[in-house]
């Protein structure tokens, strides 16, 4: 069973921003593109994560709205202090957009927990508002 981690995105407000601003941090790793998450603390649990296929959920205006396969971990030197990269797979898998409060830093997501997928990210499947309210009713898929 998957572990997953969960990281709000701050900034940016919707799923079309993210994209565009995932596409300014890409980087190569291990011969691949790949995205990269900045945050201060490597996962303990982060060869689980890469051993069952995780993922990141990033959260978006209060909603968890898709996900990118974790794909490494690499700690480096900063400035500011040591720090953790989570390396991404560059496709964004658009999930069920379910309401998430806001944390700091990041969060384990649990498979049974992980909202369903709805399918990749191409750029023009912004939701409606009416789309997701019956979403979250539960009343479409």
């Amino acid at each position: 069973m998957p572990l997953h981690i969960m990281k709000l995105v701050v900034g940016l407000d919707t799923l079309a921003d993210f994209a565009e601003w995932q596409k300014t941090e890409r980087v190569e790793y291990q011969g691949r593109a790949a995205n990269l998450v900045r945050t201060r603390y490597k996962p303990k649990r982060a060869d689980e994560i890469l051993e069952s296929g995780g993922s990141i959920y990033r959260i978006i205006k209060g909603k968890i709205c898709c996900r990118q396969k974790i794909i490494g971990f690499e700690n480096v030197e900063t400035d500011d202090g040591q720090k953790c990269l989570f390396l991404t797979d560059t496709e964004i898998i658009r999930i069920v957009p379910t309401p998430k409060r806001a944390f700091q830093g990041w969060r384990y997501l649990k498979e049974d927990a992980a909202p369903a997928d709805i399918g990749l990210y191409t750029g023009d499947e912004e939701l409606s508002d009416m789309e997701l309210e019956l979403r979250e009713l539960g009343l479409i898929k």
